[in-house]
């Protein structure tokens, strides 16, 4: 081999060394730039789902509006509102055909649900199918409530006379 060829050699010899050394670093960092898009893109994919179950929830909390008011009417959110609860009841009375006394009015913690109630008591008399007829109307009233104790007697043949305790609920959100 001649001088000259032994340095081409050499030289090509370098030259695809070096080349070869480009290529392996050029492999290594397609390789780490590949691995970062990859948790780039899931960090994104993450990022998007939050976004669409944010936009999800808000969508929800919106067409859901109407129910939860309508649901929200069932409860006294406090317990200021057994007045307009009592006045209602006051105005059926008399509508029905019954003399209506509210007899007690107290904010109870029941033990077998560890809720708050507000109780109330009534006495009322009339017919026996108007008594009957509003003790109906306060079992379906459209609040959360529940009859405690319902007592009927007869004063007269013709005149019958209730003493009911029930319970609404109050809605407490600190629960």
């Amino acid at each position: 081999m001649s001088p000259s060829t032994k340095r081409i050699t050499s030289i090509s010899l370098v030259l695809f060394l070096l080349a070869a050394a480009a290529f392996a670093f050029v492999f290594v960092q397609i390789q780490y730039q590949g691995e970062e898009l990859s948790t780039q893109i899931a960090v994104l994919d993450e990022q998007r789902a939050q976004e669409e179950s944010y936009f999800q929830l808000r969508r929800i909390a919106e067409t859901s509006q109407v129910s939860r008011t309508q649901l929200e009417s069932y409860f006294f959110s406090n317990e200021s509102e057994s007045i307009d609860f009592l006045n209602m009841i006051e105005e059926l009375a008399p509508t029905t055909g019954v003399a209506l006394n509210t007899t007690s009015l107290s904010l109870v913690d029941d033990e077998a649900d560890s809720r708050q109630w507000i109780e109330v008591g009534f006495s009322f008399d009339g017919s026996l199918s108007k008594v009957q007829n509003f003790l109906t109307i306060l079992e379906e009233l459209p609040y959360v409530s529940k009859v405690v104790s319902v007592n009927m007697a007869a004063v007269t043949q013709a005149k019958w006379q209730a003493e009911v305790t029930m319970r609404v609920r109050v809605l407490n959100y600190d629960e």
